[in-house]
């Protein structure tokens, strides 16, 4: 089989294996009402402060373009991810790696089928500003008007996103929630300073290529300060209406996605050199340390297996036990899913989780509940991932499901991860307590039980923690470090108390405990 063909063949099992699942079902959904928001009539976008498009063709195609490129430049990341550490984990990879397929072969195929998926999902959203434009539009339909910045801006974007997956996932730090976390702060930052360049739109969204356009068509200045506004508003107040054909792609235009191109072979270069071809190399620590333990470890249990077989079993009458119900966990089944939970966690990181007490304590109320608080959270992020698919992900949920009352081990689960929470937040909560804000203490402590409901939900009905790591990222980014109130589940603000967003987190929590039982109860069932 040639090198195209086989590459060609990993996409596509890739890519058929994605849209059979239903999880993928809401990504449609997702999609038609981010285009429905952009294109309606309650929906404006500003540019330069001042100045707001005719709803043309060209107008709905390069509004819908910029956000959807902006979102899957963020988000696509964790939507894709996840092929090669499947084939880790399923030991896939031990037949991949016996294959005659090279290394550069498979992961270029790999990498083919995050495009792939990335471009089905940019089809969507070309379709469905189509349908935008039908409802909400005026003017001539221009087709290439509105696909053109979807092909020229969108599809160099999410080649880059795809060769970052592939590069996190070949890269062993980086094949957990941490890379996922590193990829979300890396994006939003280079998104947030290349937007802002006016002179070299190099920026891997092309925000600047579309904004420089509206902006020299509408008789502004492109190179001014002002003109770097780009805002989606509900109530434009007082704008200027201008008429905006397009981005003419000149030369100029199609090479500044040189760079996002060139980001993404540089990439891919560095995953193909850092694949391990799925071989389990051993730590300095397991190298030097457990080759002088091995031998004797084997020969231990080849003497105790001797003993085992050769013993002489006597005819016993066992008396079958009848399990007693208990509404909640015991504490020795709590305090063993809280070390599975916590197992594999870095020195580093019980560090990190006792620094936040102490500076929870000796910190202002008001850092200690904006930064410390919502930092000591982020690290409990790799913790709370795991929540819901760990059974599948170590292949115990025979073992789990058919326990005689799996959902208290269910329960264990949760207060688990509620302890995770409000173990790093103690010191915050000690302070807000002494200084008699009691109401704030409550709201970090409704936010304590948000977390976990919402990572047992995702991963129980979806079978994966990308999602809540995208969702736990994105609240926790606009909420307590935004100040977005509506948002801010962690009480990092005293408005959000104020305008009862503990109390809108309690509802949420109490339907995501919900539908996480009835989700165990539909894996227990089969």
């Amino acid at each position: 089989m040639s090198v195209g063909r086989a590459v060609i063949h990993v996409a596509l099992a890739d890519l058929r294996q994605r849209l059979r699942s239903p999880k993928y079902l809401v990504v449609p959904l997702l999609v038609a009402w981010l285009a429905q928001t952009l294109t309606s009539e309650q929906t404006y976008l500003v540019v330069a402060t001042e100045y707001t498009g005719v709803q043309n063709a060209a107008w709905f195609g390069g509004m819908v373009a910029v956000m959807g490129t902006f979102l899957l430049f963020v988000f696509g990341f964790s939507l894709i991810r996840g092929a090669i550490t499947r084939d880790r984990e399923t030991a896939v990879g031990e037949l991949v790696a016996t294959s005659p397929i090279r290394d550069a072969t498979y992961l270029a195929g790999r990498w083919l089928g995050y495009v792939s998926l990335l471009a089905v999902v940019t089809a969507l959203l070309v379709l469905a500003t189509i349908a935008g434009y039908a409802l909400h539009g005026t003017g001539a339909f221009d087709l290439w008007a509105i696909v053109s910045p979807f092909v020229v801006l969108t599809l160099p974007a999410m080649a880059f996103v795809a060769a970052a997956a592939v590069l996190a996932e070949t890269v062993h730090p980086l094949r957990g929630t941490a890379g996922s976390v590193l990829y979300f702060f890396g994006s939003m930052t280079l998104f947030t300073v290349m937007s802002l360049s006016t002179s070299a739109p190099y920026g891997p969204t092309g925000l600047a290529v579309v904004r420089n356009s509206m902006v020299r068509a509408a008789g502004g200045d492109s190179t001014g300060l002002e003109s770097r506004s780009f805002a989606f508003t509900g109530d434009p107040g007082s704008v200027t209406t201008f008429t905006w054909n397009g981005v003419e792609w000149g030369a100029a235009e199609l090479l500044s996605r040189a760079p996002t191109l060139a980001a993404a072979a540089l990439a891919f270069g560095l995953a193909v050199v850092a694949f391990d071809r799925f071989e389990r190399s051993p730590s300095l620590f397991d190298r030097t340390f457990g080759t002088l333990t091995s031998d004797d470890e084997s020969a231990d249990d080849g003497a105790e297996t001797s003993r085992t077989e050769t013993a002489v079993t006597p005819d016993t009458a066992l008396t079958a036990v009848e399990p007693t119900p208990r509404p909640l966990p015991q504490l020795r089944l709590l305090g063993a899913e809280l070390r599975m939970a916590l197992r594999g966690q870095r020195w580093w990181w019980y560090l990190g989780i006792a620094g936040c007490v102490v500076a929870g304590a000796l910190a202002p109320i008001g850092p200690a509940r904006g930064f410390v608080l919502p930092v000591a959270w982020l690290l409990g992020l790799p913790v709370w991932a795991g929540l819901g698919v760990r059974e599948r992900r170590h292949r115990t949920a025979e073992l789990v499901f058919t326990a005689p009352y799996p959902l208290g081990q269910f329960g264990a689960v949760y207060l688990a991860g509620v302890v995770v929470a409000l173990v790093p937040a103690a010191g915050v909560l000690g302070s807000l307590a002494a200084s008699g804000m009691l109401a704030d203490a409550g709201a970090v402590l409704v936010g304590a039980l948000f977390v976990p409901a919402l990572a047992l939900a995702g991963g129980i009905w979806l079978d994966t923690p990308r999602a809540f790591e995208v969702l736990f990222l994105t609240l926790w980014y606009f909420g307590p470090m935004n100040g977005v109130y509506a948002l801010d589940f962690v009480a990092a603000h005293p408005e959000s108390v104020a305008q009862g967003t503990p109390l809108r987190v309690a509802v949420a929590t109490a339907l995501l405990l919900l539908a996480a039982v009835v989700g165990r109860r539909r894996q227990i069932r089969g």
